[in-house]
């Protein structure tokens, strides 16, 4: 029997599965850094541990995780000293400089995923992606210029770029008026932790969460329609997907 033109493997019906594809892609994707495209969440808490044990400030991996690993270095270290009231401590600005390079020196092996930079090479074929994240722009870009992924992200909002960084939503905002959205509606975000969860969230942004961190219903609960275990299993697929249930459906005029 002659194979018609909308028989599977047919011009006819690829172009049709593209179109339908690209018509239910998100209008952008959003990646945190810390803990989804380079998994070294553990790096910072011991870095933290490191600097504040001479003054007596015990810090858990339970605590961190709880209360401060969402906020940006600042803010993590002053509400630690907060939390803590410390007897003496050195100045704040000399604190951070030790974390910062005590961090520098317990991350220097860790590298992004081949498997998840590959997903962003092929994510950033078909939508505009970024990175929002609370960590400093020194850390970030040496990051991707080893995965080759720098050029691909026309966007990265760091802690730096906004007053009031994650768990608020001004770094989502800011990322998306900087692609030229204006609003988070159709866009994505992949996050590790509830309070980035919740930042994306409030800019309007579906969230696709990474469990690296915390466990799959406590994204969940936070907001996250999707949970993976890591970045590298996230497939385009499922990006398409998840943005798809999100964006209203068109009625027939």
């Amino acid at each position: 029997m002659r194979k018609t033109c909308l028989e599977e493997g047919s011009p006819v019906r690829a172009a049709s599965r593209d179109k339908r594809r690209t018509a239910s892609l998100p209008s952008a994707v959003l990646f945190d850094f810390n803990g989804v495209l380079l998994v070294d969440e553990t790096c910072h808490w011991l870095a933290f541990r490191e600097v504040l044990a001479p003054f007596g400030v015990r810090l858990g991996r339970a605590r961190y995780n709880a209360r401060y690993l969402v906020f940006d270095d600042r803010t993590a270290l002053r509400t630690m000293l907060r939390d803590a009231r410390p007897g003496t401590r050195p100045p704040f600005a000399e604190l951070l400089r030790r974390k910062r390079r005590a961090y520098a020196r317990l991350a220097r092996g860790e590298r992004i995923e081949p498997r998840a930079a590959r997903l962003v090479k092929e994510l950033a074929l078909l939508v505009p992606v970024g990175i929002v994240s609370g960590a400093i722009r020194a850390e970030i870009v040496p990051a991707l210029r080893r995965a080759r992924l720098l050029r691909l992200f026309r966007v990265i909002v760091t802690g730096e770029d906004v007053r009031r960084p994650k768990p608020r939503p001004d770094g989502y905002r800011l990322a998306l008026r900087r692609l030229g959205l204006k609003s988070g509606r159709g866009a994505l975000a992949i996050e590790d932790s509830p309070g980035g969860t919740r930042a994306a969230r409030a800019a309007g942004c579906e969230v696709i969460g990474v469990a690296t961190t915390f466990r799959p219903a406590t994204l969940r609960r936070a907001g996250a329609r999707v949970v993976v275990r890591r970045l590298a299993t996230l497939r385009p697929s499922l990006v398409a997907t998840t943005s798809s249930r999100t964006r209203p459906s068109r009625r027939r005029s």
